[in-house]
């Protein structure tokens, strides 16, 4: 065998690994994607009963003796899962799910309360029913949720420092994310008729049942990203990586 077939033949195998090597990391990597979007969904379902469940057994309303209530409970987060394109940035994405629970003991002769709760990344907010529609329009009225609306602003920033000197090379990539999230979750009152089609409806009154901006900080606790009213609306979150390459003595 020749040397140029030798080298010829080494040079077509490094192609190959470099090409395949290449697409097996990119399906890897959107294996991984895919299944942490699943089980984020799946954990969000789960999350919404067992809150559900929680809120309606502790309720305690303020014009009805007795404990619990019927509770309506809608659980949305904002996530960033792991992004193999950029440094720390990860990608945007919206999980939600939603549970029924009747739990209650009313006191004999009264009904439970009914209340929608909504938790909005780490921002809780529960409404009456009987704040939107009184027990003498109930017959005549309903009460419906409309397509909730996201607005987002995001900024960011990723800077690349490399130094030289005496003792080595040292490589320092760091990265700058600021972003705000508007929630509106708007509602209408509809007077009924007899048509199935609640859509035709008449409008009689409407608004927002949240409406509410969020910024992303970064959990001292788990270090996840999240997303809250009370964060700073100017605060940011960095974050940096050192390589060193040491010149040998």
């Amino acid at each position: 065998m020749r040397a140029g077939t030798v080298f010829r033949e080494k040079g077509q195998a490094v192609i190959e690994l470099a090409i395949f090597g290449g697409l097996i990391l990119f399906l890897f990597g959107m294996l991984i994607s895919y299944m942490q979007r699943l089980n984020d969904q799946q954990y969000t379902k789960m999350e919404a009963f067992r809150r559900a469940l929680q809120k309606g057994c502790t309720y305690i309303g303020s014009e009805s003796e007795g404990a619990g209530a019927s509770v309506q409970y809608t659980l949305l987060q904002n996530r960033r899962n792991a992004d193999f394109s950029s440094f720390k940035k990860g990608s945007p994405q919206t999980v939600s799910g939603s549970a029924n629970v009747f739990w209650a003991v009313p006191k004999v002769g009264e009904q439970p309360e009914n209340t929608m709760t909504y938790r909005i990344n780490e921002d809780e907010y529960t409404r009456k029913f009987r704040d939107y529609i009184s027990e003498d329009d109930e017959e005549n009225r309903s009460l419906r949720v409309e397509d909730m609306t996201t607005e987002s602003n995001l900024e960011f920033e990723e800077n690349v420092n490399k130094q030289e000197d005496y003792g080595g090379i040292s490589n320092i990539k760091g990265s700058s994310l600021k972003e705000r999230i508007r929630t509106t979750i708007p509602y209408t009152i509809r007077e009924n008729d007899d048509d199935s089609n609640d859509d035709n409806d008449k409008i009689i009154s409407g608004g927002n049942l949240v409406d509410v901006e969020q910024y992303i900080y970064r959990d001292p606790v788990d270090g996840q990203y999240k997303y809250s009213s009370k964060a700073s609306k100017d605060g940011t979150v960095e974050r940096t990586q050192q390589w060193v390459t040491p010149f040998a003595e």
